[in-house]
């Protein structure tokens, strides 16, 4: 095992002994990486310092903290339990517990937000001792709470962080950029940023196609040609291990499958799709067509440094746009 991530809900709300009986299964199970990264996602208003000392007895060495905005109005509006300032204490807290690698997320795009206010997340974001940042645009589904919320006093919340605020969400991102344009951090991804030697390896393994295993309920796995997922229900999920019976269900991806995820999962990236190699694993028939629809792209969205297709930061802004353009699927 190269890394270790609890994460997907909220995994901090776990006492750390039932964390310790899975790291001991672990251990017991497979062969772990001396340098291995062991990352926790955390709320602020969860990172005690007791609680953050016992998850670097079991080995954690990065944490992965859910801020979202150092504005508590912001904060109420997101429907978010924790204030800024237990953000700001978390993270003090993560520093004297001696986990020396800590992620923080963001979320731009917020339509109450006035004047200043992102910036001053920003600010505030960048001034303190973190080795990684995630930002991610607001979205709404159909289903969440905000979105109900909005709803009742506006007819268009299925709008909110989509269609009516692309134009917000973009000047957003283009201001985090210029921020973290002046810090030590880096983009490697769309939405992350990292002080180099820092990126996150586990995160990065999906984007490389890298196998993974999947525990607990609706979590998933990979092995290279299959992918399975956890059925949802914790209950479902128990009774069927305990009665030995099969708990997650198997997609057997074909090679247009392959494709489309290898060019989905790396256009978000800096090091972006490998042109050479996209020839190499899937063929002619493929390599043409990438190749033939890159020609069908605005030049100022992309370069092609050393058989990669990399995206510009105009580019970046369209992505999905350019995706749904590189993908195929009708080829067998």
């Amino acid at each position: 095992m190269q890394t270790i991530y609890f994460g997907g809900g909220t995994p901090s709300l776990t006492p750390t002994e039932d964390m310790a009986l899975v790291v001991e299964a672990l251990k017991h199970h497979f062969k772990i990486a001396p340098q291995i990264e062991f990352t926790v996602e955390i709320n602020p208003e969860q990172a005690k310092l007791d609680y953050l000392l016992a998850l670097k007895e079991l080995g954690v060495n990065r944490i992965s903290m859910g801020v979202q905005s150092f504005n508590d109005r912001v904060l109420h509006f997101l429907g978010r339990r924790h204030t800024a300032q237990q953000a700001l204490e978390g993270i003090r807290h993560i520093c004297e517990a001696q986990i020396n690698n800590i992620s923080i997320d963001l979320i731009y795009g917020i339509i109450i937000r006035g004047g200043n206010e992102w910036l001053h997340d920003l600010e505030v974001a960048l001034s303190q001792p973190i080795q990684h940042l995630s930002a991610y645009a607001l979205t709404l589904e159909e289903n969440s709470i905000l979105y109900k919320e909005l709803a009742q006093k506006k007819p268009s919340a299925y709008q909110v962080g989509k269609d009516m605020d692309e134009n917000l969400a973009l000047r957003d991102m283009n201001l985090l950029l210029e921020k973290i344009a002046n810090s030590p951090l880096k983009r490697y991804e769309i939405s992350n940023f990292a002080i180099p030697g820092y990126e996150s390896k586990h995160n990065s393994a999906y984007w490389d196609g890298t196998h993974y295993l999947g525990f607990g309920p609706s979590a998933h796995s990979f092995d290279g040609e299959k992918r399975y997922w956890n059925v949802p229900s914790t209950e479902a999920y128990c009774e069927a291990i305990e009665a030995g019976e099969r708990y997650f269900e198997v997609e057997e991806l074909s090679l247009t499958d392959h494709y489309n995820e290898r060019v989905l999962l790396t256009i978000r990236t800096t090091k972006g799709i490998d042109l050479k190699k996209t020839e190499e694993h899937f063929g002619v028939a493929y390599h043409a067509h990438i190749m033939n629809e890159i020609k069908q792209l605005n030049n100022a969205w992309y370069q092609i440094e050393n058989d990669h297709l990399i995206l510009t930061d105009a580019g970046i802004a369209l992505t999905d746009h350019i995706t749904v353009q590189l993908l195929y699927d009708s080829l067998m």
